[in-house]
């Protein structure tokens, strides 16, 4: 049992669609034909030569101007593009025209009309001596180029000579004439019209000279355009493989055509304008004798008292010898030529009526008939009714059809004996009682979007390429419950583009466990539904494509409203027009609500493939940033100061660029593939994208269950690339570990702070940090010359080799040029192992080895070091007070002694100022704990004494040294003085001063002066 009880699911046949949708009108019966017409909008214009403006009109207007045409304006042209229908209403206005018996009619089909079928045509009504003349040498003169190659070859050098001879001409600009003078020479298109290399090209098969004999011999076929042939600028783009055994002459035209695509067209024109010519040559018969026969037949009928109706469905199919035919059709009857009064309906495109028409044709003709729609006029749209009527005419079969035509009965309504017409006609929509089913109103629109390229309805585009498939292919599909195809989509998915391509939509829609019906009805919902996300459609779509509803989903229940058209299902189907309209805008959401466009991208990429290379590099990115901060790594070794270049050796990598693929090409060989037909990857990935733009979950729809699932995923994709990159493994490193402890006392010779920290952070940041910069190595020349041997020279990089040892040990490289990141992990594990246990592996180098020896001999023998130090830290121990007391002190002696004009002169009191206000407070206090540490040197640990060493104490010794090399020689210099002069009050009060000064400093100035330095022991 279906939706339909006993009957099948599909109310028609499928053989019936390609008898009922033609390719073309004329193949189809009168009874077809008649069943499925349609009232097409029509542009009227009473200027001829113009495509602007006009009035709209239906095809009875075009009828009642046939049946009036003037005596002197017996043309009307019915214009259009091609598939606009022209081919349609000739046909239409043949069925209707009521021709009397004094009228003949001569009707010109478009397909398999061949030279000598036209011309037989026309002499069909002619019964004169001379018409049987004429008929004569039709037959001889056609038959005597019956063969194609011959027809071909003669053509081709028809043209040679025709162009050598006629080609040049002197009414262009200069320029123009002098490129016809030269390619109209023998060394220029006839070279090349006669090289035997170039040949093949000019005799292609899809070339102009070959579709144009096909035409005149055989007719045009249904897949032929309707444009006249001829030879355009790209027939003239010439290549071969062989060029050296081509004529000179050849190579040289065919190389400037290529080069210059103006001369290529110029080319074209010269060409064509010598078709006709060359066709009445080659083929016996040209536009003169079709003159001389339509004029002959005029004649005769004249005598017989009768009238000629002409109507042409392809004014084209006349090329060649067009210009016979608009001469006999614009001859009007004169006293000295009594012609027949004669009626001419030709279909013609608007291009070439508007431009290669000649002045005689627009003075001949009544009205122009336009398919194309004016500009800046709406003319009201409804493609429903145009193919309900070819949807009933499906289901009620073409024998039908025909047989109610020969009874003159109307077409029956198929729907009026179907048991579901009443909820069909509802869920899918009718016109005029005729129901639209499999359609509905928004399926056909997308539909007939899909395949409007330009915007513009196009009706042999809606029959062939919309209703035929559907109605032919699919009827199976319905009936055995696979539809909505697969097939469909592919077919109309330019028509529904960005509707429900969000993974998170379709998810919603899906049946678990059953791929193949969730697919069916996210197509469904996606076409047929109101195009506002997941949704179950009217009950009845849902049995009659057998696709259950999904719980928890809302229930479309308005019908999408289209402009230019009506929702009213019962719409005349007389409402028609050409144009297509655009999809209405929606309102945008509320900003909250937006997708962001990254998103969006995401979107368009799993409907299409479709994906911008910067698009493409920032969700890589993206996707690289999650997984890597799963993986434990210390990117950047502590920040974005420690990044170091990248180097091939450190291999394995995992880099965004090279390890994560989005390309269907680089799928399989990524480190992480993203597939866009794998759900999750593409759920993921869009989930990502949106948490990179929004930042937390919550504000992003559906996202505790993404934040999941992104978890989950980027676990997967993690541990792939863990093992991969051979990262976190637990075994204990030897080499490891002795490198990181060797780096560790490097840096901690070095003076770098965070060696010198517990966590295991700061240390490892400090194997890899930046020395501290060096203020002024002549204050301990010799710890820094000490210090630079760990660093190595540019030949013999020492640090740096053992660095780079370790990274190819515990790090993963992001590509050639970019950062590294450790596995810190691994490289904590290190560190808290044992150094002084652990010996160097036998498969370390002998280069790290003996590095690794050096740094522990260095440490080892800091004795040197220590005696540089004493020599720079003064011993204060016998100050009693803070160094800026006694400096104030000193100065306002020296400022009281040179206002009283009794200072030595010896002393700068400026100098002495400002070294004293160098010194800052708390100098006094690190030097004397310097001082006493390295008294206590032997109760100090190994890494104390490294401390101690390295450590930023220069400054405050430094200062004071500089006040002290001052302040000493300018009490001694007081005191020299005092001594001299006659004891008064004030020389004792100075005095009393001095004694307090030299008691603090005596000491000191036995240290400061001293010159002379002990020898430097020789350290390693």
């Amino acid at each position: 049992m279906s939706w339909r009880g006993d009957l099948p699911v599909a109310c028609w046949k499928a053989r019936e669609a390609p008898v009922i949708i033609p390719v073309e009108a004329e193949s189809t019966s009168d009874g077809v034909f008649l069943a499925t017409h349609t009232s097409i909008p029509i542009t009227q214009r009473n200027r001829v030569d113009s495509t602007v403006g006009g009035d709209i009109v239906n095809e009875h207007d075009l009828l009642r101007a046939v049946n009036e045409l003037p005596a002197d304006q017996p043309i009307i042209p019915i214009l259009g593009k091609s598939g606009t229908g022209k081919s349609h209403l000739v046909r239409w206005l043949r069925a209707n025209l009521s021709t009397t018996g004094s009228t003949r009619q001569i009707f010109v089909p478009k397909h398999r009309m061949s030279l000598r079928g036209i011309l037989e045509l026309i002499l069909q009504h002619a019964t004169s001596e001379r018409a049987e003349e004429l008929r004569a040498k039709v037959v001889s003169a056609v038959d005597a180029a019956s063969d194609e190659l011959e027809a071909r070859l003669r053509l081709r050098g028809t043209l040679a000579v025709l162009i050598e001879t006629r080609g040049a001409r002197k009414d262009g600009t200069p320029e123009e004439n002098e490129l016809r003078e030269y390619l109209a020479s023998p060394t220029g298109l006839p070279a090349l019209l006669g090289d035997p290399v170039f040949r093949s090209h000019l005799l292609a098969d899809d070339g102009p000279i070959a579709r144009l004999v096909r035409e005149k011999l055989s007719g045009k076929g249904a897949e032929d355009k309707e444009d006249a042939f001829g030879f355009s600028a790209a027939d003239l783009n010439l290549s071969v493989d062989d060029i050296n055994k081509a004529g000179e002459d050849a190579v040289n035209v065919a190389g400037a055509l290529t080069s210059d695509r103006s001369l290529r067209e110029l080319a074209a024109t010269m060409l064509n304008e010598q078709l006709g010519p060359a066709v009445s040559e080659v083929f016996g018969i040209g536009g003169d004798d079709l003159k001389q026969l339509l004029v002959e037949l005029r004649l005769d009928l004249r005598r017989q008292g009768l009238d000629l109706l002409l109507l042409i469905e392809d004014f084209s199919i006349f090329q060649g010898i067009q210009g016979g035919l608009i001469d006999a059709i614009t001859l009007v009857p004169t006293t000295e030529v009594d012609l027949c009064p004669m009626r001419v309906v030709m279909a013609v495109t608007t291009g070439y009526f508007v431009n290669q028409m000649p002045e005689t044709v627009y003075t001949r003709t009544y009205r122009v008939f336009d398919l194309d729609p004016p500009t800046g006029k709406e003319v009201s749209f409804n493609p429903m009714g145009f193919a309900a009527k070819y949807l009933n005419a499906v289901r009620v079969g073409g024998a039908v059809l025909d047989q109610c035509y020969q009874d003159e009965d109307s077409t029956p309504n198929h729907c009026t004996s179907c048991p579901v017409q009443e909820k069909c006609h509802r869920a899918f929509g009718q016109v005029d009682g005729i129901g639209l089913f499999p359609f509905n109103q928004t399926a056909l629109h997308l539909a007939i979007k899909s395949k409007s390229g330009s915007g513009g309805f196009v009706a042999r585009d809606v029959l062939t390429r919309v209703l035929r498939p559907v109605l032919n292919r699919d009827q199976v599909e319905l009936n055995e419950g696979r539809f909505p195809s697969p097939e469909f989509e592919v077919d109309f998915r330019g028509g529904a583009l960005d509707i429900l391509d969000n993974i998170e939509d379709q998810v919603r829609l899906r049946t678990p466990g059953d791929q193949e019906l969730s697919a069916r009805r996210i197509r469904m919902v996606r076409f047929w539904g109101s195009g506002e996300g997941p949704q179950n459609l009217d009950s009845t779509i849902h049995e009659a494509f057998g696709i259950p509803p999904v719980d928890g989903l809302p229930t479309a229940s308005d019908v999408r409203p289209f402009p230019g058209g009506s929702t009213d299902q019962s719409q005349s189907g007389d409402d028609f027009n050409v144009p297509m309209p655009p999809t209405p805008p929606t309102p945008p959401p509320p900003p909250s609500a937006q997708t962001p466009p990254l998103v969006r991208a995401v979107d368009r990429w799993r409907a299409t493939g479709d994906l911008t290379q910067s698009d493409r590099n920032t969700l890589r990115n993206i996707v690289h940033a999650a997984v890597t901060a799963c993986l434990g790594f210390e990117d950047g070794r502590g920040g974005d100061k420690y990044w170091t270049t990248g180097k091939k050796e450190h291999l394995p990598s995992f880099d965004a660029k090279n390890s994560i693929g989005l390309d269907d090409k680089t799928l399989g060989a990524a480190l992480i593939s993203i597939d866009r037909t794998n759900d999750d990857d593409v759920r993921v990935l869009r989930a990502l994208a949106w948490v990179n733009e929004k930042g937390p979950w919550a504000d992003i729809p559906n996202g505790d269950v993404l934040q999941r699932l992104c978890m989950e995923k980027i676990q997967i994709w993690a541990e792939r690339v863990s093992t991969s990159l051979a990262l976190h493994e637990q075994k204990v490193d030897a080499e490891l570990v002795r490198l990181t402890h060797t780096l560790l006392a490097v840096s901690k010779a070095l003076g770098i702070d965070d060696a010198y920290k517990s966590d295991a952070l700061s240390r490892t940041r400090a194997i890899f940090e930046v020395p501290p910069e060096v203020r002024d190595i002549s204050v301990r020349p010799q710890l820094h010359r000490w210090q630079n041997r760990f660093i190595g020279t540019e030949l013999k990089p020492e640090r740096d080799l053992l660095q780079q040892r370790l990274l190819r040990l515990a790090s993963y490289s992001q590509g050639g040029g970019s950062p590294l990141a450790l596995d810190l992990p691994r490289l904590l594990r290190a560190l808290r192992g044992d150094s002084d246990e652990t010996l160097w592996p036998a498969h370390v180098p002998d280069v790290i080895t003996e590095l690794g020896d050096k740094v522990e001999s260095r440490i080892a023998a800091l004795d040197p070091l220590r005696t540089e130090a004493l020599t720079v830290v003064p011993d204060l121990s016998d100050l009693n007070e803070e160094i800026t007391e006694v400096a104030k002190a000193l100065n306002k002696l020296v400022t009281e002694r040179s206002h009283a004009g009794d200072l030595p002169a010896s002393i700068d009191g400026s100098s002495l100022a400002n070294a004293a206000r160098a010194v800052k407070p708390g100098d006094l206090k690190k030097v004397n704990g310097i001082r006493e540490a390295l008294r206590d040197w032997d109760t100090l640990t190994a890494d104390e004494r490294l401390h101690l060493l390295t450590s930023d104490w220069e400054g405050p010794a430094v200062r004071i040294q500089a006040w002290l090399s001052l302040a000493l020689p300018a009490v001694a210099a007081l005191e020299e003085k005092l001594k001299i002069g006659t004891v008064s009050d004030t020389q004792r009060e100075y005095e009393e001063v001095l004694e307090r000064l030299g008691s603090g400093l005596e000491t000191l100035s036995h240290e400061a002066i001293r010159v002379a330095e002990p020898e430097e022991p020789a350290c390693d």
